[in-house]
């Protein structure tokens, strides 16, 4: 008898897709989570401030049927929003998010959690929100089988007040125990105690409970390296509600957001390929710790490096150069884009994690923003590397990172095929006037550091 479908045969039975995909885990999955992100535009009375969930079909013949779960503020029950969607062989669906942001306060809550349910495999995306319009950013989402316990929390210092740096965690599971290590000083709230930097508390979340963590000062407070350990697994947020990279003298803040990758998935090689270009800026970059003593290095020398890095520090600096960046254990860098002014001429920040080396894959799907002057994928491979080719089209115009090489190339807006016989990486970044959006195309989720 003939497979559904929806499935493949494996070993004499046929087997989910959704179930099999796991044996060879990546950022490809059937069940994801999203909620309203807190930004400096309120959603409130104002859907076009409204966060949007992306599906994208990574299939070239066969519809996906999507299904959106709301669970209402105060409750654990999932709610059908509207019906079922079927998402056409390499397309995409947006649904808009219209639940109200936690804004700007520590606290507690049950519900107001989405999850998107798919009968195949598909790859997700939380925008903030979806167009181009200021104050934006996006995240690549990881799907509910590869979300673990264990997380270093990127952010950035706020650059004005009321508009801070935070985070958010998901529970997944019942009477989750979520530990936490704050990398700056918070604010109390709704039974959270308010905490010094690096001190600890412990927080016990249900599934579809949301805990909303925002810094004591509010202009200037920093959350990064904050650490999460959890015994269940919880899906993590890394935010700064409005944010000036350099602090000074750039006029306008921007959003920044990133659902962070576990730890037990970070690499010892990463290419840190700066943004494409828009003028003449700066790339500005936070090295994070995944365990103490990590010893990192760059080629080409940059400021700061070698350096020791213990658990959730990190080491910030500018450069005008890409590199490789290797260590003798995890760490995760991660990117700012510089504000518009005074020299990149378009865009402003946003912030996303590198991909390592070790995380690389022979094939993605990735699926843009709406609404910006142009988008890039970004295409990291080993020098004189296997081709990759994107929507069928050979990748050129290559340009030397010691032992890789990076393109930067111009794509349309909609859903995209990268592929190549060799593992490589992808990274998605657009831009328009006041606002840009920046994460990962996709990776391998092996696991590397067990904790």
């Amino acid at each position: 008898m003939p497979c559904d479908p929806t499935e493949e045969c494996s070993f004499g039975s046929c087997v989910p897709l959704c179930i099999l995909i796991q044996d060879a885990p990546s950022s490809v999955g059937c069940s994801f989570f999203a909620t309203k992100h807190d930004n400096y535009y309120s959603n409130v009375n104002a859907p076009a401030q409204n966060d949007s969930l992306i599906a994208g079909n990574i299939s070239s013949d066969t519809p996906v049927n999507a299904q959106l779960y709301f669970i209402p503020p105060n409750s654990n029950v999932e709610q059908a929003q509207g019906g079922p969607v079927v998402i056409q062989p390499q397309g995409a669906y947006t649904w808009s998010l219209s639940q109200a942001e936690i804004d700007s306060v520590t606290t507690t809550r049950q519900g107001g959690v989405y999850r998107l349910e798919t009968d195949l495999p598909i790859v997700a995306y939380q925008h903030s929100p979806i167009g181009a319009t200021a104050t934006n950013d996006a995240s690549m989402l990881l799907p509910e089988y590869a979300l673990t316990g264990n997380y270093v929390v990127p952010s950035y210092r706020a650059t004005i007040g009321n508009y801070p740096s935070y985070m958010m965690a998901i529970g997944t599971q019942d009477n989750s125990s979520v530990n936490i290590t704050v990398g700056g000083a918070t604010a109390g709230g709704g039974g959270i105690p308010a905490l010094a930097a690096f001190a600890s508390t412990m927080v016990v979340l249900d599934r579809y409970e949301v805990l909303n963590l925002v810094v004591a000062q509010q202009n200037g407070g920093d959350l990064s390296g904050t650490i999460i350990a959890s015994n269940q697994p919880v899906h993590v947020i890394g935010a700064t509600e409005c944010a000036n990279i350099p602090q000074s003298p750039a006029t306008y803040c921007d959003h920044l957001e990133e659902a962070a990758i576990p730890l037990e998935y970070w690499g010892e090689e990463y290419v840190g390929a700066h943004a494409p270009t828009r003028g003449n800026e700066q790339y500005h970059w936070r090295v994070y710790g995944g365990e103490d003593g990590v010893m990192i290095n760059t080629v080409p020398a940059q400021p700061g490096f070698p350096l020791n890095l213990n658990k959730g520090q990190y080491h910030q600096f500018a450069t005008s150069q890409s590199f490789v960046i290797t260590g003798n254990g995890p760490f995760m860098p991660v990117q700012y884009l510089e504000s518009e002014n005074p020299n990149a001429g378009t865009g402003d920040p946003a912030m996303y994690q590198m991909v390592p080396t070790e995380q690389f894959l022979n094939r993605y799907t990735f699926v843009t923003g709406t609404g910006y002057d142009v988008h890039y994928a970004q295409i990291t491979r080993p020098v004189n590397g296997a081709e990759v080719t994107i929507d069928g089209n050979p990748v050129g115009g290559y340009y030397q990172v010691g032992n890789y090489e990076v393109a930067d190339v111009v794509v349309g807006e909609g859903t995209h095929f990268a592929s190549s016989n060799q593992p490589f990486g992808v990274s998605q970044v657009g831009y328009t006037g006041v606002t840009s959006y920046a994460y990962p195309g996709g990776l391998k989720l092996e696991v590397i550091n067990p904790q």
